[in-house]
Parts: structure tokens; C-alpha cells; sequence
């Protein structure tokens, strides 16, 4: 017989596999269920049956309407109202926040430009909490069962703090006690880069498989999936594969140190060295415009424009060679203002594998561009905010599972 804590994981394992298959397919039923996850019809039905009674899914019409009152649902589907997540995302010259339901649906947002450099903890918290509020609008105020802070800069792996982040000049800023206590939220802080591969956890073409997002703009930052899980460090959040010393004694990177991938391949790097300014870190964030312009120069074949985005894509090449040497080559999804130029990096991004990688293992890579890196970032921290709850609520979603499973 199994020992209670054996049973339960079982159940808690079988609930998860229900709302698993309900995140991947938003709309389904009792008998789809019971195929997508191999339990019974029987054990797949009564498990959705006290889901339905706890809140956490709800019953639809084969088109997403609320099944009418007095007849049987036809179909399932996870329950909007069930919880909210909220997501604040903090970068270079902006502070933004989104919240969603537990169907993942976007229900306000706000966002404020401002200069963060003297900002210390009590000044973020305070913009974050300021911008929920005015993301919530006339609607009274939500409550939140997971919060997600994704910053730009390195968080530590207690994922409370912000260790140093080029927005800020203030370090070792614990963020997450305060808007715990004001928002009754469980409170993560991510690196923004690290969170990326979350956004792809219910999408069939990675599901199951290794991969890894790089972000190539303000500053060079990787994101790792492996066995099925979203690469986390032991003392800090972040993958530093912008920090990956390129070229030892090499070009000024705005960390401190020379040398360092990011100091090719960022997009200050790459406007520097297309204007000849040297070692210069720019105080200003380089905009998009400014990089599409130097793209557009590179393509007429000016120069010093079409040397700058070629050093870039060697850097980022031979910093891939070397980590598909350390773990195997595995497809990467590009992001940022680099990725618009992806036609002016990747011959040298390939280059710079083959001269790099054992054999050149890794140059034929799958490359692919998610576009717009704000949506991107959002959607991952998202993800990973209704991950944790599906996995809360699979392990305490009330007693009427444990009598039926």
C-alpha cells in the first residue's frame, strides 16, 4: 500500500496533469483530457468534476461561451476568476507593469518613463505599487497569488533581490518583502533574460526540448532551458553570457570588465565602434531607431557600420561555440534590437561557431527572432507566475480530489 505522502504526490501529480493539458489546450473536454494525459475516463472526469467544485476550472460550450445554467457543460476550461498574477518589469529609463487572470488573459496595464539611476528599494516599491494601482483602474483591487519582478541586471538566486542592475545606481536591493507585505503576493525577482525561455513552456514546437533565448540591445543575456526546466544559478538568477570574456584586455564593457562578449555585441558597442568613439559607454540608452539606422548603413555596405555588426557576430559566436562545447549545440531564439539585423549577424554568428566549437559542432544551429522583446519578457514572467499557481493548486486544491482520484 502506498505511504500517504506517496499517495498524495500521485494525486497532486495527476491534478497537474489535468491543468497542464488545459494550459496547452485551452478548451477541452472530459474524454480529451483522459487521452492527452493516459488516466482513466472515470479518474480524468472525477478529477475535473472537484476541479469545477474548487474554482480552478470551469464549464464551457464547445465555443468558449459559459455553459448555459440547468444544462451540462460540454467542455472545460481553466477559470479566469480562479487568481490573478502580476508582472513588473524594470529596465533602463522605465518602470512597467501587466496583471492577467489564471487563464492568462491580460486585464490592465501601466507603464512610466522615468530616470531610475538614484532610485533606491523604497522608491521602486513604491512606482511598481503606484503603477498596480493604476493598472487596476475603476476595477476594485485584485489580488494577487503570484507577483514577478523582471529587472535588467543580476537578481541573487533567493530571487528577492536585486544585485546591481544598469537602471540603478543603489545594490543588493531587497525588493520582494515589501511588496509581499503590501500586495499579500508571493514575490519572485528574476533577471529579465533568465525568465525568456518561460514564455515558450506550453508551445508545442519546445515542448521538451533544450533551447536558449538571447537577447542582443542594451545588453547581451542568454536564458537556458535544459531537461525541461529554466536554467537558474546557485547565487544568482542570471545567465551572464554577455559577461563572457570575448577578447581578454579587449573593448570596455559597461560592467567594469574588458573584453566581454557584450562589449562587441551590445548595441552601445556596436554604435560605438560603427562611430569610433572607442572605449565610450554611452549614459543614454542607444534607441531603436539609432540601430536600425547603423543597420541600414551596414547593408549599403558603409564601412565602419558593416565592421561593427560583424566584430558583434563574432563575439556572439565564439561565446556560443564555447557554451555548445560545455552542453551540446541546441536551437537559439533571438530577441532585441539585434535580432532586426540578424541578416548583418548571422553569417558571422556561424563563423564565429565554426572557429570556436569542437569540429564547428553547432554552426548549422536552428535560429529563430521573437520581435518584440517587451512581449516577450512579459509572456515568460506570465508563464512562469501561472506555472507556480497550476502547481499550488495542484497540490491544494481541496479534499473532494482526494476522495475521487
Amino acid at each position: 500500500m502506498l505511504a500517504k505522502t506517496d499517495a498524495d504526490d500521485v494525486r497532486a501529480h495527476n491534478r497537474h496533469a489535468v491543468i497542464d493539458h488545459l494550459r496547452r489546450t485551452p478548451i477541452s473536454t472530459r474524454k480529451a483530457v483522459s487521452e492527452a494525459t493516459g488516466l482513466s475516463v472515470s479518474a480524468a472526469s472525477a478529477i475535473a468534476t472537484a476541479l469545477l467544485r474548487a474554482g480552478i476550472l470551469e464549464e464551457v460550450d464547445d465555443d468558449g461561451r459559459e455553459a448555459r445554467r440547468g444544462r451540462p457543460g460540454k467542455a472545460l476550461t481553466l477559470a479566469a476568476s480562479a487568481a490573478n498574477v502580476a508582472i513588473g518589469k524594470v529596465a533602463v529609463g522605465e518602470v512597467s507593469v501587466r496583471f492577467a487572470n489564471y487563464a492568462g488573459a491580460v486585464r490592465g496595464e501601466a507603464r512610466r518613463e522615468c530616470d531610475l539611476s538614484d532610485f533606491g528599494r523604497d522608491e521602486i516599491v513604491a512606482v511598481l505599487l503606484a503603477l498596480l494601482r493604476e493598472a487596476a483602474g475603476d476595477t476594485p483591487r485584485p489580488a494577487f497569488g503570484k507577483l514577478i519582478v523582471a529587472v535588467q541586471g543580476k537578481t541573487d538566486s533567493g530571487l528577492s533581490r536585486i544585485l546591481w542592475s544598469p537602471a540603478l545606481k543603489a545594490r543588493n536591493l531587497d525588493i520582494a518583502a515589501p511588496l509581499a507585505a503590501a500586495t499579500g503576493a508571493d514575490v519572485q525577482v528574476f533577471n529579465d533574460c533568465s525568465l525568456m525561455p518561460e514564455a515558450f513552456r506550453w508551445t508545442p514546437d519546445f515542448s521538451g526540448r533544450d533551447f536558449a533565448t538571447l537577447f542582443i540591445g542594451f545588453g547581451v543575456g542568454m536564458g537556458l532551458r535544459l531537461g525541461g526546466s529554466t536554467f537558474q544559478g546557485q547565487r544568482s538568477s542570471a545567465v551572464e553570457f554577455g559577461h563572457i570574456n570575448h577578447m581578454p584586455g579587449g573593448a570596455l564593457c559597461r560592467c567594469g570588465n574588458h573584453g566581454c562578449v557584450e562589449a562587441y555585441a551590445g548595441d552601445y558597442a556596436i554604435w560605438r565602434r560603427a562611430h569610433g568613439q572607442a572605449d565610450a559607454v554611452p549614459t543614454r540608452r542607444i534607441s531603436d531607431a539609432d540601430m536600425h539606422g547603423l543597420a541600414a548603413l551596414a547593408r549599403d555596405g558603409q564601412g565602419a557600420a558593416a565592421t561593427a555588426f560583424e566584430e558583434a557576430g563574432l563575439a556572439i559566436g565564439y561565446g556560443l561555440g564555447r557554451v555548445f562545447t560545455l552542453i551540446d549545440p541546441l536551437p537559439i531564439v533571438f530577441t532585441g534590437s539585434g535580432a532586426h539585423a540578424m541578416d548583418l549577424l548571422e553569417p558571422a554568428i556561424r563563423r564565429g561557431i565554426r572557429e570556436s566549437a569542437i569540429d564547428g559542432l553547432g554552426a548549422d544551429t536552428a535560429f529563430s527572432i521573437a520581435e518584440d522583446v517587451d512581449q516577450l519578457i512579459f509572456s515568460a514572467a506570465t508563464a512562469h507566475a501561472l506555472a507556480a499557481l497550476d502547481d499550488r493548486f495542484a497540490r491544494f486544491a481541496g479534499t473532494e480530489i482526494e476522495e475521487a482520484a
